[in-house]
C-alpha cells in the first residue's frame, strides 16, 4: 500500500547507484538510502544535469519518504 504522501519521481543512473530526482528538494535521492544525496547544485550534481540533458526519463518510483520541505 502505498501512503497519501508518497509521491512518482524519477529515477536516474549514476556513478553505479540509482537517484530520485527530487526536484522539491532540489536534491538527487539515492534509492536505496535516502540521507546518501547529491545537491543539484553542487558540482557533482551539476556534472549530474549536464549529462541528463537531451535524455527522456521513463522510469519512476515511489518516494515513501514523503519529504517535501526542502531544508536539511
Amino acid at each position: 500500500m502505498v501512503k497519501d504522501n508518497a509521491r512518482l519521481l524519477p529515477v536516474v543512473q549514476w556513478d553505479g547507484r540509482e537517484f530520485l530526482v527530487d526536484v522539491d528538494t532540489r536534491r538527487f535521492r539515492n534509492v536505496n538510502d535516502a540521507s546518501d544525496f547529491i545537491g543539484m547544485h553542487s558540482p557533482q550534481g551539476r556534472a549530474m544535469v549536464r549529462q541528463m540533458q537531451d535524455t527522456e526519463w521513463r522510469v519512476f518510483a515511489v518516494d515513501p519518504s514523503g519529504q517535501t520541505d526542502s531544508a536539511a
